[in-house]
């Protein structure tokens, strides 16, 4: 059986946890979208990824699905985008408040493929996984043992840049959570407490979102979307757009 990563706490756009919020308006949403995955569900596992601006509520949503489909018997695995991180040295390489820098290098995707995304896609199984490849906290290579997954489960990925060209084609189904800028920033302030407010603005107004930007531009990923999800207001999300009929 597959099992969740642990948490990987990071700063700047690293995910954080949440407490659920779930008013009747979000468990809606949060039963559409699960009932959407399992559909969806075949004869292998089902490869899922949730996208978004940062702060965009990612992490909380992917959680919320998780213990959803849990419910239904079916094997869940939580990774992140955030435990697979490049070391401090190479993210930065281009300048710590790099946009360019945050594309290119924030994120080892080579690493996403290998220990998750291709054994996911292959007609072995159980397949085994590695759901962290580096300790962001430590900026080490993580220690985590790999878990094996069989034909039951369900990959859960939160991250940024997520239907980029080198993995898109690996997604079964593509979440896409839509939050304008001065959202994201605003939540980004209340979130990441330890830093000042105006460092992170300053982040995010120089590296984060010219960053996400830049992805809009090359990537297009509102076209790419199976289900775009409106999520300004998190306790009333709502099922927009996307390839999918909503």
């Amino acid at each position: 059986m597959a099992r969740s990563a642990p948490a990987v706490n990071g700063r700047g756009c690293a995910a954080r946890r949440h407490e659920k919020i779930e008013p009747l308006e979000r468990r809606n949403v949060l039963a559409g979208l699960a009932a959407m995955i399992r559909a969806r569900k075949g004869p292998r596992p089902l490869k899922v990824a949730i996208d978004g601006r940062c702060a965009a509520g990612k992490t909380s949503l992917a959680d919320e699905l998780a213990f959803d489909l849990r419910a239904t018997g079916l094997d869940i695995l939580r990774p992140s985008v955030d435990g697979f991180h490049h070391p401090r040295a190479y993210r930065y390489r281009q300048g710590e408040l790099s946009a360019k820098g945050y594309y290119d290098d924030a994120f080892d995707y080579h690493a996403v493929i290998d220990g998750l995304l291709a054994p996911l896609s292959r007609d072995r199984f159980p397949a085994e996984c590695r759901q962290v490849a580096h300790d962001v906290r430590t900026d080490l290579p993580s220690d985590a043992p790999s878990v094996l997954a069989g034909t039951n489960t369900i990959l859960l990925f939160d991250g940024l840049f997520l239907f980029r060209a080198e993995l898109n084609p690996y997604w079964d189904f593509r979440i896409l959570l839509d939050v304008d800028a001065a959202t994201s920033v605003d939540r980004a302030v209340h979130r990441d407490g330890g830093d000042s407010e105006a460092a992170i603005r300053q982040k995010y107004s120089l590296r984060y979102e010219p960053a996400w930007l830049m992805y809009v531009r090359l990537e297009q990923p509102e076209q790419k979307a199976d289900v775009i999800v409106d999520n300004r207001d998190l306790a009333r999300p709502r099922l927009t757009s996307g390839k999918t009929p909503v």
